[in-house]
């Protein structure tokens, strides 16, 4: 994949996404699209930085429809392909409960969150195609926003940052999830 992001990033903004919709219609890529994000990111002017995010996100968005549809068409047969039964129930049990919150989590999580498996889930189990849409670009926004933040920020030390405190950046990230879901209940209360 090495030569692949290579020549990407050699295309700049049309390479991140191109590899933001790639990654997210199910060729692994490992993180692929954050890490470009960092790399280009410094390359651009903060408002060209923010169509580059926004591009990424609509790739990545566009991505996921396709597992969205392959979901829809192939079913169990082509979900039995990822993962061990007890994961796939697991998602399913996550996508069944918390729909919308589960995508979201799937599209912000860093690799290797089993995303992909998540929207492959949410198209067996038939879910509005416009809530995942929604989930994803969300998550995806939240996601790539961080990546293109650290890196028009801290430069080429952003990927040093990012891989030592991806955990906590993503742990806040899930905090912010929680507390948004439960404003809401907090007033109706």
């Amino acid at each position: 994949l090495e030569p692949l992001q290579d020549f990407l990033s050699d295309l700049g903004p049309a390479g991140v996404i191109v590899l933001s919709f790639l990654d997210s219609a199910g060729m692994p890529t490992l993180g692929g699209p954050d890490v470009l994000l960092l790399l280009v990111a410094p390359n651009f002017s903060q408002a060209t930085g923010l169509w580059l995010l926004a591009g990424s996100v609509a790739g990545s968005a566009l991505g996921c429809l396709v597992l969205y549809y392959l979901g829809r068409r192939g079913g169990e047969p082509l979900l039995a392909r990822f993962g061990g039964a007890q994961k796939r129930e697991w998602v399913r049990q996550k996508i069944a409960r918390y729909e919308f919150a589960a995508i979201f989590a799937a599209a912000l999580g860093p690799p290797p969150f089993p995303t992909k498996v998540f929207v492959l889930s949410a198209g067996v189990l038939g879910m509005k195609w416009q809530r995942l849409l929604l989930a994803v670009v969300v998550g995806r926004t939240l996601r790539y926003g961080v990546a293109w933040y650290l890196g028009l920020h801290y430069g080429a030390q952003a990927a040093d940052l990012l891989s030592q405190h991806y955990l906590t950046i993503f742990a806040g990230m899930i905090a912010l999830l929680a507390l948004l879901l439960l404003i809401p209940l907090l007033i109706k209360r």
